[in-house]
């Protein structure tokens, strides 16, 4: 009988520790009598109580989380569960023997759907052990994949941890929240230490930084400067295909000061590592880092050889067949016919912005292919349609998407005739951030800067389009149709940062952490304006991110998210509602997207 008692508490214990709240009024109001606010984790800890995913439990009437105590892997299963937006599942039979349906049904949910995305495995065979402390390998595996951290980017890059070994099967996971932000080891950042438990404190913390971006660590740049290249150890080779490409000594194009030389078209490096947007290769004797996207393969450039030469046998094959079948024309006279005919060039090209973009007959998806070209390539543009446009290259005219395009203007403003989608955060019943002391809502600083930037982008010959122009509130889903709708060729949501820590401050920008052919578009948009914001306004460089936010997640033309500042943080809230500071950074989204489409 006494068993039964105990295994009782266990589990209102457990169910009670982490629980979804019954509204934000509730969430808001707790507090625990052994957390204070001097101590580390206590920001993140309250963070997961407002997104419902802690509650703590009542000892002699007092609401304690236990902070130093251990985080068992069945309330870890749980709370990534809560804190990713998942549901638990509806379980009839546990697949484990160790989680009894009947009494712990809450629990056995919650597992079973943590097991089925991947995020744990069993502990011993027919086993889960919900019991048994997790481990910081555990952990690692866990947030990795439970908030999609980009793991094949950053799997090869070098981490600091002594204890760590490049053949551990857990070094990518842990190498993916070194680089995210979520952790930087023990011991001074020397070791990881794999095997030890975290305790609720701690996990707590790492699912608040996996969670937001606010509270991740400072992310760690990889300086290989003084790294010599072993030939031996290299992976492969890259050609340049652009002039003057940066060669840097470090993974980061956020400054100048990192800049070691410059390369022209054709130049040739030896690769070490492919870190996702940034390739690690061997400069005069030393380790350092080029953009990837300006690179190819020699297999690429054969790719594209092979492509030019079957669209030149197209070309004679349908030349041939023409001339078989010679058509009967209007002769012109002899002076029309001597006149010399003017050789216009086009006023707006279109460059690539993925590889294998097909040019199709017409302007269909199911439309007959006639050729490929790859990111990069220049065509003419003869006239856009809707989704579509129409273009000339290598005397072939066709048809490709205008989402895998970027315009440039050969004359007038770059931004001419292009069909921009601005975005104002929230608006209407959805006041968004707001500062308590002086009441000022983001929906209302927002609305202030996007129609700035309408005002210097329509000054130049674009074509804007607001999702809002007043206060009002349009879902997620009908700013995202309106883009559509309106053939938007980019898509810039603005909006103002806000933390519960006030010490939280500055500028940072998103684009989408899903699949996305055009991500590389995302990024040089996002790192424009975030760049420019830093540099005219003065903030805190917070960086490029990505995070799914569903504006941007829905839409496949450049789409990005501008963080313009904290509201909450005395420094930035007083540039937000200063007008001076509104038209800086009104004029500074404006620069970088004018930057974007010059390049």
């Amino acid at each position: 009988m006494r068993v039964k008692k105990i295994s009782l508490l266990f589990i209102i214990f457990m169910i009670s520790f982490f629980t979804i709240h019954s509204s934000k009024t509730q969430a808001a109001t707790i507090s625990f009598t052994d957390v204070s606010s001097t101590n580390p984790a206590y920001g993140e800890i309250m963070y997961l109580v407002k997104l419902g995913v802690l509650e703590g439990s009542f000892e002699n009437g007092k609401r304690v989380f236990k902070p130093t105590e251990q985080v068992t892997r069945g309330q870890a299963a749980k709370m990534v569960i809560v804190a990713t937006g998942k549901t638990p599942l509806v379980v009839e039979k546990s697949s484990f023997t160790d989680i009894d349906v009947k009494t712990n049904a809450a629990l056995s949910g919650y597992v079973e759907q943590a097991v089925q995305l991947g995020y744990f495995s069993e502990y011993s065979p027919g086993k889960f052990e919900p019991k048994i402390p997790l481990t910081r390998t555990e952990m690692s595996k866990v947030l990795s994949l439970a908030f999609n951290l980009n793991v094949d980017q950053t799997a090869n890059l070098t981490i600091p941890f002594a204890d760590v070994a490049k053949s551990d099967p857990y070094y990518k996971y842990i190498s993916a929240i070194y680089y995210n932000g979520i952790t930087n080891g023990t011991h001074n950042s020397t070791k990881y230490s794999a095997n030890e438990p975290v305790t609720r404190a701690q996990f707590s913390s790492f699912v608040a930084r996996a969670a937001s971006d606010t509270y991740r660590l400072k992310l760690p740049v990889q300086d290989v400067s003084n790294t010599n290249p072993d030939p031996t150890k290299a992976i492969g080779k890259v050609f340049v295909s652009v002039d003057g490409l940066n060669i840097r000594s470090s993974a980061t194009s956020t400054n100048q000061s990192n800049i070691v030389g410059k390369a022209n078209t054709g130049k040739e490096f030896s690769v070490y590592e492919d870190q996702g947007y940034w390739l690690k290769v061997a400069y005069n004797g030393k380790m350092a880092f080029v953009a990837k996207e300006f690179t190819k393969t020699a297999e690429q450039l054969e790719q594209e050889l092979e492509q030019e030469q079957e669209i030149e046998l197209e070309q004679e094959v349908e030349q041939a067949e023409d001339n078989s079948n010679p058509q009967e024309t209007e002769t012109p006279d002899a002076e029309e016919n001597n006149e010399e005919q003017p050789n216009e060039q086009p006023s707006t090209v279109g460059l690539a912005t993925i590889n294998d973009l097909v040019i199709r007959e017409k302007n269909d998806a199911a439309s007959k292919s006639l050729g490929k070209i790859s990111r990069g390539t220049e065509v003419d543009v003869q006239s856009i349609n809707g989704e579509w446009v129409e273009v000339s290259y290598n005397g072939i005219i066709g048809f490709i998407e205008k989402r895998f395009i970027r315009l440039k203007n050969t004359e007038d403003s770059p931004v001419k005739d292009r069909i921009i989608v601005l975005d104002p955060g929230h608006g209407g019943k959805d006041v968004g951030a707001i500062n308590e002391i002086s009441k000022t809502t983001e929906k209302s600083i927002v609305l202030k800067v996007t129609t700035l930037v309408k005002e210097k982008l329509t000054a130049d010959g674009a074509i804007v389009q607001m999702t809002r122009i007043d206060d009002t509130y349009p879902s997620l889903d009908d700013r995202i149709k309106f883009a559509k709708d309106k053939y938007g060729e980019m898509f810039i949501s603005i909006h103002v940062n806000s933390a519960d820590n006030k010490s939280a401050s500055g500028t940072e920008t998103y684009y989408s952490v899903s699949s996305n052919v055009n991500e590389k578009e995302d990024q040089v948009l996002a790192t424009n304006i975030k760049n420019q914001i830093v540099k005219n306004a003065n903030m805190k460089d917070r960086g490029v991110k990505r995070a799914d936010f569903k504006v941007i997640k829905g839409l496949t033309i450049p789409a990005v998210l501008v963080e313009l500042g904290f509201i909450k943080n005395d420094q930035d809230h007083a540039k937000l509602i200063d007008d001076k500071y509104v038209e800086i950074f009104a004029d500074s989204i404006y620069q970088g997207i004018v930057e974007y489409y010059a390049r």
